[in-house]
């Protein structure tokens, strides 16, 4: 049975929801990018201006790849488990990334690593005397515990995150230097080198929007002749790594 259709909604904890839409850009005109967001959008102060941060995500999937399988056939609801850390702490947010046809929910929760480690980390099964009562750990435990979920897939890259002025909502991100390492895989070792998901050569925009996107962005993204694409960065790499890059 596939992932999305069994497990019962528990309450969302904290919880994101929001469109997104995603674009290929060559690597070379960001700074250009940038530049011209200028007058609306400012860099998020948690980040380097310039550089940005560091990105280590660890995506959990079935022993038959069921969420995979879920985006290449194209289900409009489907779930996906991952542990999210920002390789400059040691902290790590625990998210459940929902799409129900195009709206995106994501509903996560921080912990210590240390803490990650110790229930979801053992190689045993899910430490249910740590695992405590917030929803969406709990949540996570169930989906382990049900389908056999295992660490499948190692995602690194760099975000440069930029922030609507005018729209609060709007946020606008920039992904470069994609890469991939499969299991064996923990979200306590994040790695600087692996094999690429995309060519270097080209970053991903990720624009996130309550409503609509602005104007001056679509006229932006009309300019350039960046053209929307349909891409997940953990399906892309399992499909590079498992078949040869044939199903994205």
């Amino acid at each position: 049975m596939a992932p999305t259709s069994a497990v019962s909604r528990l309450s969302t904890g904290h919880s994101i929801n929001r469109y997104e839409v995603k674009y290929f850009v060559p690597t070379k005109i960001l700074p250009t990018l940038v530049e011209e967001m200028g007058p609306y959008t400012r860099p998020d102060p948690n980040a380097d201006p310039v550089s940005g941060y560091p990105i280590f995500s660890v995506y959990w999937d079935t022993p038959k790849l069921s969420f995979y399988w879920e985006k290449v056939e194209g289900v409009k609801n489907r779930r996906k488990v991952r542990f999210r850390r920002y390789v400059d702490n040691d902290t790590v947010f625990i998210e459940v990334k929902e799409r129900i046809d195009r709206t995106l929910h994501k509903r996560r929760v921080k912990w210590p690593l240390r803490r990650v480690m110790q229930v979801f980390g053992t190689g045993r099964g899910v430490d249910w005397e740590g695992l405590g009562d917030d929803p969406v750990a709990v949540e996570v435990a169930l989906m382990v515990d049900r389908w056999a979920l295992q660490p499948t897939m190692g995602i690194s890259y760099r975000r440069r995150p930029l922030l609507g002025v005018f729209n609060r909502e709007l946020r606008v991100t920039f992904d470069t230097r994609l890469m991939y390492r499969p299991a064996p895989v923990d979200v306590g070792n994040p790695f600087t080198s692996g094999a690429y998901i995309l060519d270097p050569r080209l970053s991903v925009m990720e624009v996130k929007y309550d409503d609509r996107v602005p104007k001056w962005l679509m006229k932006l993204v009309c300019c350039h002749g960046l053209k929307i694409v349909r891409m997940s960065k953990y399906c892309s790499a399992v499909d590079r790594h498992r078949f040869g890059g044939q199903n994205q």
